[in-house]
């Protein structure tokens, strides 16, 4: 009898020192709201300039439905949230011009479509879009004591800004974001699309917030 009450003490011991520097947290990570960037803004000059999205590809290797459509949709949220530029509708462009040109370069790269494009909409600008990373990581491990998965959604987006007369690059930026899905204790749990949309979401505004700076910067500096 004294030797089980031993055992059990010195057992009861090792867990209790153990447990805690083994155990992840017990259940996915909560959403702790947008990072700070989100809210941040450039005060706008007097004269808005005009601005058209001319198209955004995917030259990352994770291959969606109309993931060039659904970036472009973010972008000009984002654009409108903002308030530095103004921007023509993208579902207007979306009828206005060939959906193969819009998810791809192709307006930007062809003087002839560009000018048709600018005389459509009178734009001042073009702004084009890339996601140029979508990777989707998984990390697991299992024990006697704990079961651990932990998903990883990184995307990066550049962002491009050209005169729609002269087809001249005025400014460019990029932005990465990367979402954690974390699953603990045994909870079960797989990849989330929604996860990525707010990673890309996440990535697109990064992107022009950094395009914008450093337009408003040179205009300003010239004056």
């Amino acid at each position: 009898m004294i030797k089980k009450s031993v055992c059990f003490i010195i057992m009861s011991l090792f867990l209790g020192c153990a447990s805690p520097g083994v155990h992840p947290p017990s259940s996915q990570v909560p959403d702790s709201g947008p990072p700070a960037f989100m809210k941040d803004y450039i005060t706008p000059p007097k004269e808005r300039k005009l601005i058209a999205i001319a198209g955004f590809q995917n030259k990352s290797t994770y291959s969606a439905d109309k993931l060039w459509d659904t970036s472009a949709q973010m972008l000009t949220s984002h654009i409108l949230d903002m308030g530095y530029f103004r921007v023509t509708e993208w579902d207007k462009i979306k009828q206005l011009f060939d959906w193969r040109d819009l998810s791809s370069m192709n307006v930007v790269n062809s003087p002839e479509k560009r000018n048709k494009m600018r005389k459509i909409l009178l734009c001042e600008y073009f702004l084009t879009g890339a996601i140029t990373a979508f990777d989707v990581s998984q990390r697991s491990s299992m024990s006697a004591i704990y079961k651990f998965k932990l998903f990883e959604t990184t995307i990066r987006v550049d962002l491009s800004l050209q005169d729609a007369v002269t087809g001249e690059y005025l400014s460019a930026g990029t932005g990465e974001w990367t979402e954690t899905q974390e699953f603990a204790e045994g909870k079960l749990g797989t990849w989330e699309p929604k996860v990525a949309d707010k990673a890309l979401d996440y990535a697109i505004r990064k992107a022009l917030l950094n395009l914008t700076e450093k337009y408003d910067k040179f205009f300003r500096e010239q004056g």
